[in-house]
């Protein structure tokens, strides 16, 4: 009788195991993903940046004039995010990491039901 209890048990710590590697592994790799899709986007933005500063600079005929007015324009993007929607972005990143978190609890459950 006590084997059996002791290898209920072990069965039970194994699972709780696995689940967690589970869950571990599903939030990694989505925001694995994110990751990527952010480095690109930031790369693709990078370049459109580049071209527009030189264009501003050559209509201006200061190149350095563009560069200085796209990069005024990220300041005033930085301070309009800092004081309206940091609270909101950082709500959301939580929510998608949490939501990321029970789907995978939910797909364990699935899979202890079968």
């Amino acid at each position: 009788m006590i084997d059996l209890i002791r290898d209920y048990f072990e069965k039970r710590i194994q699972l709780a195991k696995l689940e967690s590697i589970l869950i571990v592994a599903n939030v990694t790799s989505s925001l694995a993903s994110s990751l990527l899709l952010l480095t690109l986007g930031a790369l693709i933005l990078l370049m459109f940046n580049f071209a527009i500063a030189l264009w501003i600079g050559e209509a201006l005929n200061h190149l350095y004039l563009g560069f200085v007015a796209v990069g005024f324009f990220y300041v005033l993007v930085f301070i309009i995010y800092l004081f309206i929607s940091k609270d909101k972005v950082e709500l959301k990143i939580k929510d998608q990491i949490v939501k990321s978190a029970m789907a995978s609890d939910k797909l364990s459950d699935k899979f202890n039901e079968s």
